[in-house]
């Protein structure tokens, strides 16, 4: 009966330790906010400083899970390179070791200095002042600082209680056996993997371990494999995350898999041929919390040092093992349809890599959304029934767009966010919807010409003339709209504004011909109907551009414009040069 109470204190000091790290690895991540991505999208091609950034986001963090996670979103979205996100999981490796040297402190013995920073101590300490800040701070930064300092002492207090626990363990005959055989390697390696697979966390592993070698029965010929199969378990959450992401987000979880299996590999060859052939003194000897907390460290170092000069033969590796389809230049619904892989639940957890990969599958919109104009607009000229049904086709996967990223975006919307996120996710969603719309207003297009293609209406040359500039003026906001999107730059709002208004004046100038024209009969009224239905689908497309801009504007200022009205007045009074010299620039041009 002891027995079994001891076991539940035990799972109940390990509940404690992984609930410790879970909470404070998201509240590390809720403080610090977008700056981890803007870190870690701050890398270009130096590998030593997305060595240090991974070493340092994943010290921040206390988890080298979420570090992997982020990377994986990035490049999932397109923002960070599959090379660039190597030394980065390298560094993130050597980073995650940091929590089993904290670990380690539990089991500090001497003087009283070093009992009074023990965990024993600081645990309780750190406990108390985390809930005096969690229930009396009045700013919500300061509650999730109380939270940090809280889930700090959980942490502590669970290794505490697993490591006082631990010693009732010591004279078990069957934990003995068990561990007896695990000091076989490869059983030693799976049991590892298996149980940090499980756990999800390397760090917990570890602290098991840790407690474990306290009671004297775990040798350095059990833990070694041990620890080397758990860097392998750990790549579990990386592989999971990337599941439903692009071939370069699976490439990153693989890249993540190969470093601590190549990495397993040859320390396995390593210590057990130097084992054979001469022996290592201390093999079957009691391993101590420190003692598995430095190999835990060396083997990632060591790893990180044989492997950082073979970055781009890794990279060659994991290409070979997620290939490239041989169709994927062909543009098709697939193609398109697979980017909203981009918008996975689990990266939802952090919502601005979550934000980013929506902003990539909207400029995909956006693309899709700019190409189908063209196509309607090419009808005009020379009607094409198998274009027609391509712009029908790229209408329904805007439809599909839209859907599955409302959904996605309504999910974010309920998480914990900050003001500048919940600003941007109302934002997305009205984008989203417009380029939906400008999807329909295609397809509207597509069809009054398709209607004067089976009813042989023709217009006057003069009228087609006028219809091809505005066109031509509606593709140029397009691409305005979608570079406006990539790039964050509210210069291209000025831009815009002046394509708007040069488009209104034209619209109503040509309005006023077309009805001076009717009064000469120089076009009949089938042919004037559909000239007007064509200008009108031209209005509704520029209106929806111009909304676009709006709402990417509110998303760079971190506000919102009551009205369009007052959109055009700030941009008038604030760049108002600006807006003369593009409206003059573009009226020489169209």
């Amino acid at each position: 009966m002891d027995m079994l109470i001891s076991i539940f204190k035990l799972l109940g000091g390990l509940a404690l330790l992984i609930y410790g790290m879970k909470t404070l690895s998201t509240q590390l991540k809720k403080l610090s906010g977008s700056k981890l991505e803007k870190i870690l999208t701050s890398v270009t091609n130096n590998p030593f400083k997305g060595l240090l950034i991974g070493f340092l986001i994943t010290v921040a963090t206390q988890s080298s899970a979420t570090t992997t996670v982020i990377i994986i979103g990035l490049v999932n979205s397109g923002v960070l390179s599959l090379t660039s996100s190597i030394p980065i999981i390298m560094g993130a490796n050597i980073g995650t070791t940091v929590n089993s040297q904290i670990l380690r402190l539990a089991n500090l013995e001497g003087n009283s200095l070093i009992t009074l920073i023990s965990p024993a101590t600081i645990a309780p300490l750190l406990l108390v002042i985390g809930l005096i800040v969690l229930q009396n701070g009045k700013k919500q930064k300061n509650k999730d600082i109380g939270q940090i300092i809280f889930s700090l002492g959980l942490l502590f207090t669970g290794m505490i209680i697993m490591v006082d626990i631990s010693s009732s363990f010591s004279k078990l005959p069957i934990l003995a056996n068990i561990l007896s055989g695990l000091s076989n390697p490869i059983l030693g390696v799976l049991a590892g993997a298996l149980v940090t697979a499980i756990v999800h966390s390397s760090a917990a592993t570890i602290g098991i371990l840790q407690a474990l070698s306290t009671t004297g029965i775990i040798t350095f010929s059990t833990t070694v494999p041990i620890i080397l199969g758990q860097n392998i378990g750990t790549c579990v959450t990386s592989i999971f995350a990337s599941i439903g992401g692009n071939k370069n987000a699976k490439r990153v979880a693989t890249v993540h898999l190969y470093f601590n299996l190549i990495g397993t590999i040859i320390f396995l060859i390593f210590i057990y041929t130097y084992q054979k052939f001469i022996g290592f003194s201390f093999w079957n000897n009691p391993i101590d919390m420190g003692g598995i907390a430095n190999f835990h460290t060396i083997f990632n170092i060591v790893s990180t040092i044989i492997l950082f000069p073979f970055i781009s033969l890794i990279e060659k590796l994991t290409i070979l093992t997620i290939r490239d389809d041989k169709n994927d230049d062909e543009e098709s619904e697939e193609k398109y349809l697979a980017e909203l892989n981009k918008l996975d639940d689990g990266v939802t957890k952090i919502p601005s890599i979550a934000i980013s990969n929506t902003v990539s599958v909207i400029t995909k919109m956006s693309e899709l959304a700019n190409k189908n104009f063209e196509r309607a607009t090419e009808l005009i000229n020379n009607f094409d029934n198998k274009k027609f049904e391509r712009i029908k086709q790229g209408e329904d996967i805007l439809d599909k767009f839209d859907e599955k990223t409302t959904k996605y975006l309504v999910t974010l919307s309920n998480k914990t966010l900050t003001r500048e996120e919940t600003i941007k996710i109302n934002s997305l969603m009205r984008i989203d919807s417009e380029f939906e719309k400008l999807g329909d207003y295609s397809y509207e297009l597509a069809k009054v010409i398709e209607h004067m293609e089976e009813n042989n209406i023709s217009i006057s040359e003069i009228a087609l003339q006028s219809l091809n500039k505005m066109f031509t003026l509606t593709k140029e906001t397009f691409g305005k709209v979608t570079e406006f999107l990539q790039k964050n730059d509210l210069d291209i709002s000025i831009d815009i504004q002046a394509l708007k208004e040069i488009s209104e004046k034209h619209r109503e100038k040509y309005k006023t011909q077309h009805i001076q024209r009717l009064k000469r009969a120089e076009c009949n009224v089938d042919s004037g109907i559909s000239y007007i239905e064509i200008l009108n689908v031209i209005e509704k497309t520029f209106d929806h551009c111009y909304n676009i801009s709006i709402e990417l504007s509110n998303i760079i200022n971190n506000k919102r414009f009551i009205s369009k009205h007052e959109y055009a007045k700030q941009i008038h009074k604030n760049k108002h040069k600006q807006l003369t010299e593009k409206i003059n620039t573009y009226n020489s041009m169209f």
